[in-house]
């Protein structure tokens, strides 16, 4: 119904000027805006909430007959167009929108705007920012000299058409201030500012950007927004919060921004890193991106509504990041304003939807997750696989001794009678395990996994003569949680005592006897815990034949002699009896297999041997004689002979560098990040009802975009993350390059082109100069997007090295400053804020990447925040001085320093900068900010002598400059107040002088130290130091 054309989001700026009848109404920048603010909602894209049987957001439902039999826009006849008739009319039961939307009447400019649109014949056009940009001309411009490189000739030319001009470059102490702030996040040095005012040079500028773009500390503060839009923290977030470990992920941001990863690669590598061919070890960490989000891992929770919230998250926040689109629009529905459908949101949905992520987990690293493996440590493992391999290269030597004594060892092991198995009558264990016999004849323990357990077979057989035993410990992935011979999480198990009780079959009264073990031997055993263990009578305590699981995941043979011949005439039964009661939880055996012999004194032939030793020798692979060989002279031949006892030599050092590459590997174990998988079957996609994880309707939805944009070519196989990764970075893409760069342009103005970063759509607002939007998205896709030469290209323009003075003039003009006739000048981040005072004091820590760090913090924040009442544990050393980048995040309660930042929970792409006056309590009185104070002030006592030179150089570390007279005047009174103030007061200046962990330098008066830091502390909380300029 008509009365229905309203809609209920705030209303969009517009930019929009009166037209007259010859000059022509630019649809998007002019009709748009208000037919999406006043009737997309009820007239929109979304079937199922239109009302009245039209659409305005295309020509063709808005040309044709409505359901009330109007028809609601004319080409070319305005006054026959009902659409314009209902916004005119003072009739309130026939306006639109209706009072009841609560949304302004179109204005009389507004009106007239429309008016002549339907006269020169409503037209359409595609919404801007869905058309593929293309590079446009270079505007002419007057005053050329002032464009220093092509953005400064679109700002002029925009600038000139509204009577205005670019003001005057801020002067040289200005201009090192800003730029070193906005590419590394830090304050020049006096010395990085004297050199920059000595160098006379006509690219000295140039020569200060490119130092800072080479720093390291370049990574640091470039990552700070990505980490924001990566939703990136330490916790998991809900009520149990528990902690995670995501920062080698955050290490691999600031490496890749350092390194000046090109963008298309810098997104394939983290929507996609796992899928890439051949995936490297940092490309699986890079797909931790979409593993940042919030896990919900309360109890209670529904497994698959959490996973299903998972999935929305990764969705809405790649539309975000990459797209500029509000996808959680269309979670629910159809979206209300852009041409996004439901099913566009679930085919996006569906590539998310193929990971084995389990929404039923609870603690910190949710499956998927990989162990961390830092360059250093992969240096080493390295290292560890290369002296192993030189080693087995050395065993595999010729050695025609060797080779003769391992032909006749194979044919006595062929000539040898079998192994025999015998046939099972009865199983069981004592704990609350189950025992499950598999097709092979070994037995697997399965369920639960009791601290002790005994394990007892009861089997027959007719043989007699008997004389050993074969025990095999096998590897089992399903037993074994680290898939190794034992059932402890760490993959190891301790027989404590193996026993065995024989007792005739004949018909005889004969009881069972127990044999008597007197020998036996293993193919391995755990230093401490040799075969002997398992059968000297002791059973408590930690003794035992350990298989050193944990350290090698390989099956283990023992075999044991009995000290008399055992088989009775009629059959025999045998009882095994396999005691796992270590002190050590869960050291018991995963899967077994006993078998009988007729013959002693054997080696034990490991399982690996077994397997080959099936085959002939003709149909042996290179692989299996080779390792045959090696397991021959390292297990079997070494120790016999001279030659022997090398290989036994041998052998150890293998083992040895075995086990030091598997302890570090274990400790590395102990880091695990969240990543990205692929489930080997793909997991069926529906639309869900209203978003609800319990609802899916409809056919299976297979994975795409939006079919408003350029479509996703089809690969052979199903499509997966990596193409919708290589899609966003296609050239056809009209959103990813203009959504990028806009974010760059934010770092350095404050705002971007388009103020609405996080919103390309109907309902975000327009860019204020499109064609440079659109020139440098087409640059950074040809420059091979090259991040660094983008920021390059901004900070060198001539629109960026403008004053940000704000002369009435421009104030009348241009209030918003959307033109550019000068720089913004802006609130520095709250993070920045505390880093800069760090560094200006010399105290902060500088190194790179690593683990979280838990600075000073009030007590008692988390513990009233989170369940549990969880403690904050605060660092100590250099630790409390790092960059704000690695302060530990709990997403409950977020670093208590930083204020109005993002809170982690979702994504965030917009500027966040703090003004309210709580932060002033912070900066004065934080231990952080006092302690800065006092070591900056200690600073300058000791590089100059003279109060004035002290005051000065407070100034050039705060704010890059020397203070004017009236200035120098005004603290050098204030400090000769505070000095007699504290002479007066000892106790209250030892009282500031003990705030922070540092020491105060005894070398200095107290009443000094603490006049100097009180006067720091004041200053550096102005403005000038607050803000960049």
């Amino acid at each position: 119904m008509w009365h229905r054309l309203y809609c209920t989001l705030p209303v969009v700026a517009l930019l929009c000027v009166t037209a007259s009848a010859d000059e022509p109404v630019d649809f998007n920048r002019q009709i748009r805006p208000i037919l999406s603010d006043r009737c997309f909602q009820c007239h929109g894209p979304d079937e199922e909430e239109r009302y009245g049987g039209f659409r305005l957001d295309v020509r063709e439902g808005a040309i044709q007959e409505a359901d009330s039999g109007s028809i609601p826009i004319v080409p070319g006849r305005p006054d026959e167009s009902e659409l314009l008739l209902r916004v005119l009319t003072d009739d309130e039961s026939m306006q639109m929108p209706p009072p009841k939307a609560n949304k302004p009447h179109l204005s009389e400019q507004e009106a007239s705007l429309l008016r002549t649109w339907i006269q020169q014949g409503a037209l359409w056009s595609p919404h801007w920012s869905f058309v593929a940009p293309k590079r446009p001309e270079l505007p002419a411009v007057e005053k050329s000299h002032q464009a220093r490189n092509p953005i400064d000739q679109f700002i002029l030319s925009r600038l000139q058409n509204e009577g205005l001009t670019l003001s005057a470059e801020a002067d040289k102490r200005t201009l090192i201030r800003r730029v070193t702030l906005d590419l590394i996040g830090l304050p020049p040095t006096p010395e990085e500012i004297g050199e920059f005012l000595d160098d006379d040079s006509s690219d000295a500028y140039d020569k200060v950007v490119d130092r800072l773009l080479a720093s390291p500390h370049y990574g640091e503060r470039m990552a700070w927004p990505w980490l924001d839009a990566a939703r990136y923290a330490d916790t998991n977030g809900y009520q149990g919060d528990p902690e995670r470990t995501m920062w080698p992920w955050r290490d691999w941001v600031i490496n890749a921004l350092n390194e000046n990863m090109p963008f298309d690669q810098f997104t394939l590598d983290q929507l996609a890193g796992d899928q890439r061919p051949h995936a490297t070890h940092a490309q699986v960490i890079a797909s931790g991106f979409n593993r940042n989000h919030m896990h919900n891992g309360e109890g209670g929770r529904i497994a698959e509504e959490t996973r299903v919230e998972n999935v929305f998250d990764r969705t809405e926040t790649t539309a975000t990041v990459w797209l500029g689109l509000t996808y959680t629009c269309c979670r629910c529905h159809t979206h209300k304003f852009d041409p996004i459908t439901h099913t566009d949101y679930f085919a996006l949905y569906d590539f998310f939807n193929q990971t084995s992520e389990a929404g039923g987990i609870r603690g910190g690293a949710i499956p998927p997750a990989i162990a961390y493996v830092s360059g250093e440590n992969r240096k080493k493992l390295n290292q560890y696989d290369q002296q192993i391999a030189r080693l087995n290269k050395a065993i595999l030597q010729d050695d025609t001794a060797a080779d003769s004594a391992q032909a006749r060892w194979e044919a006595e092991q062929q000539s040898a009678q079998p192994w025999i198995i015998p046939t099972l009558v009865h199983f069981q264990t004592s704990g609350r395990s189950k025992l499950v016999k598999l097709e092979d004849g070994s037995f697997r323990a399965e369920g639960a996994r009791p601290d002790q357990d005994v394990i007892t077979i009861v089997a027959q057989t007719d043989h007699q003569n008997l004389k050993s035993i074969r025990l095999e410990a096998i590897e089992d992935d399903v037993s074994s949680p680290a898939g190794s011979t034992g059932r402890a999480d760490n993959g190891n198990a301790v027989l404590s005592e193996f026993e065995v009780f024989v007792r005739p079959l004949n018909g005889t009264d004969e009881s069972e006897v127990q044999l008597t073990i007197s020998s036996g031997k293993a193919d391995h055993a755990q230093s401490g815990h040799p075969i002997e263990a398992a059968f000297d009578g002791q059973t408590t305590g930690g003794g035992g034949w350990a298989t050193e699981g944990f350290r090698r995941k390989q099956s283990n043979t023992a075999i044991f002699n009995t000290s008399q011949p055992f088989g009775f005439d009629g059959g025999t039964e045998i009882r095994f009896v396999l005691r796992c009661e270590s002190k050590y939880p869960a050291h018991t055996l995963a899967r077994v297999r006993l078998s009988i012999g007729t013959w002693d004194g054997k080696e034990p032939v490991p399982l690996e041997a077994q397997q080959i030793l099936r085959k002939t020798v003709e149909t042996r692979s290179d692989k299996e004689t080779n390792e045959l060989r090696r397991l021959f002279r390292s297990k079997i031949y070494s120790g016999k002979t001279p030659n022997g006892d090398a290989y036994q030599g041998l052998s150890r050092q293998i083992q040895q560098a075995e086990s030091d590459r598997t302890k570090l590997r274990e400790s590395l174990d102990k880091t695990k990040v969240m990543v990205m998988d692929s489930l080997a079957k793909r997991r069926e996609t529906r639309i869900l009802e209203k978003g609800l994880y319990d609802k899916p309707v409809g056919d299976v939805i297979t994975p795409g975009v939006p079919e408003a944009l350029p479509s996703l070519l089809p690969t052979n196989a199903p499509l997966n993350r990596l193409d919708l990764a290589k899609w966003l970075v296609e050239t056809d893409n009209p959103l990813t390059s203009r959504v990028i760069v806009n974010r760059y342009w934010q770092l350095f103005f404050g705002k971007g082109l388009v103020t609405t970063p996080e919103d390309f759509g109907t309902q975000g607002k327009l860019p204020t100069h499109p064609d440079l939007l659109d020139w440098l998205a087409v640059k950074f896709q040809s420059s091979g997007w090259d991040v660094k030469a983008m920021h390059r290209l901004i900070v060198t323009s001539g629109t960026y090295r403008q004053s940000a003075l704000q002369t009435q003039h421009l104030r009348e003009r241009d209030p918003e400053n959307a033109l550019l006739a000068r720089q913004n000048r802006f609130r520095l981040p709250s993070w920045m804020i505390r880093d800069q005072a760090l560094h200006v004091s010399g105290l902060a820590s500088l190194e790179l990447g690593g683990p979280p760090v838990k600075p000073y913090q009030p007590e008692g924040i988390w513990a009233e925040a989170t369940f549990g009442k969880k403690k904050y544990k605060q660092d100590q050393g250099d630790a409390i001085y790092r960059r704000s980048l690695y302060v530990f995040w709990r997403r409950i309660v977020g670093p208590t320093m930083f204020f109005d930042v993002a809170n982690r929970q979702t994504c965030s792409v917009q500027t966040a900068t703090t003004n309210t006056p709580l932060h002033a309590l912070t900066t004065l009185n934080d231990i952080s900010y006092v302690e800065a104070a006092r070591m900056l002030a200690t600073r300058v006592i000791k590089e100059v002598e003279e109060p004035e030179d002290r005051i000065r150089r407070i100034y050039l570390y705060l704010m890059s400059r020397p203070p004017s007279e009236e200035e120098l005047s005004i603290v050098r009174h204030r400090l000769k107040l505070l000095e007699s103030e504290f002479n007066g007061d000892l106790a209250k200046a030892r009282q500031l002088l003990t705030i922070g962990q540092s020491k105060p330098d005894s070398s200095i008066s107290v009443v000094q130290l603490a006049a100097y830091t009180a006067l720091c502390n004041a200053l550096m909380n102005l403005d000038e130091v607050l803000n960049r300029p």
